[in-house]
């Protein structure tokens, strides 16, 4: 007959400690609030998910510039300062990388300008432009995300 191990009742539950995470700022901030629905979205990891990519996103007009990593159907960004020391070190890392002022960043993405004028003129640069053409993809599955939200908030008000 096993007998039972007796209840200790002083012990106290072991905590974990949480993973400290830096908050992003500036352009690497506005770009994780722009991707981290993706991370949310079934969609996105049934459709997505074999994807494993790194970008340098890099804004010529903040001191940050964002490392974007994707894999398994999860997006991570990192932030590194936007000098020649952490930049070249994070471009020869990266598989693509996208070089232009916040502004027209945001609105490459959310397709209001055109890559080719927009290059041509020198506000945007590209580096693995298959990559960054599969990552531009990503910004049409955010506003298809978005107008989920509205519409679901619209049939909750009507109800």
């Amino acid at each position: 007959m096993a007998e039972e191990q007796p209840v200790k009742e002083n012990t106290m539950p072991v905590k974990k400690k949480k993973k400290r995470t830096k908050k992003l700022l500036g352009f690497p901030g506005v770009m994780w609030a722009q991707l981290s629905p993706l991370n949310e979205s079934e969609y996105f990891k049934e459709n997505y998910g074999e994807d494993d990519y790194s970008l340098l996103l890099r804004a010529t007009d903040d001191s940050r510039s964002a490392i974007v990593k994707i894999k398994a159907g999860k997006i991570v960004i990192e932030q590194i300062k936007n000098k020649p020391e952490f930049v070249k070190p994070a471009k020869k890392a990266t598989t693509a990388g996208i070089t232009a002022d916040t502004e027209t960043f945001l609105k490459f993405g959310m397709g209001t300008v055109k890559p080719i004028p927009a290059i041509l003129s020198g506000q945007l640069k590209l580096r693995g432009v298959f990559k960054v053409l599969r990552f531009k993809k990503y910004f049409g599955i955010l506003r298809k995300i978005k107008m989920e939200k509205k519409a679901a908030l619209e049939a909750q008000k009507q109800a």
